[in-house]
Parts: structure tokens; sequence; C-alpha cells
């Protein structure tokens, strides 16, 4: 891969067998995941894809794959689940690489919520500057 992943957007480098790929965790791919694999809740989907269960990780290959050209993702995809490509030796990497996509899309979210408290927002709109640290 050219780049690094962009961890800030969900993503990670994977290793299936021989062949190099990236995944990225968006809600819009998590909601196609969770169709795919009749997952009701992302509880679900992480252990899923933690425990290496066959057809999530297939469909999460599939889902949460990055490329341009859907023509290619196909084919990489095709690889990448071949039978003499993918084992069960390919599980503790895969669950690496999940963790690490998890996260980067969790901690996207919380870079854009507003954490303060109801008194800190308060403060600053009265004081117009934020409130200093207790």
């Amino acid at each position: 891969m050219a780049e690094p992943a962009n961890t800030l957007r969900g993503e990670a480098d994977v290793r299936i067998g021989k062949i190099d790929f990236r995944i990225e965790v968006t809600f819009e791919k998590l909601i196609k995941l969770s169709q795919a694999i009749k997952a009701r809740t992302m509880d679900e989907i992480y252990v899923r894809l933690l425990g290496f269960e066959p057809v999530a990780v297939a469909c999460a290959v599939r889902t949460l794959i990055v490329e341009d050209d859907q023509d290619r993702a196909s084919a990489v995809c095709a690889r990448v689940l071949a039978s003499d490509n993918i084992s069960a030796a390919d599980a503790e990497g895969w669950r690496g690489s999940i963790e690490a996509a998890f996260a980067g899309h969790i901690h996207a979210g919380e870079k854009h919520r507003d954490t303060r408290s109801a008194h800190e927002i308060a403060e600053e709109a009265v004081l117009g500057k934020p409130a200093s640290p207790s």
C-alpha cells in the first residue's frame, strides 16, 4: 500500500494469506455489513468479526474493503477469500486490524461530539471564554 492507513477515518491495513488490502469502518459500511450477516447490533458485528466467524469475515472483506474501483474490489475479495489463501491462521492479524479500524471509527465520532458539561457550556456563553479547569 502506497500510503499508511488513515486511522482517523477508521482505516486499517489487513493481511490475509499473501494478500495485503485496506478496510475502512464507516457507519454506511456497517449498515451494509449488518444487513449481509443479519446482525442486529454493533456489539454483535464486532464480536462476530473478532471471533473470525467465516461468513462474517467474508462479508466484511467485501463490505469494508477500500478500493476506488468496484471491479478491482471484487477481484481482490475473490483472491483474499480463495481457499488456498485464507485460513484460521489469519485470525490474529484480522482481529488486530478490526480493532484498529473500529477504534478509529469511534475516535472520529467522538471528535465531532461536544463533550463539555452543561456548566462549561453555560460559563463559556456567559463569560465568552472557555471555563477554566477545576
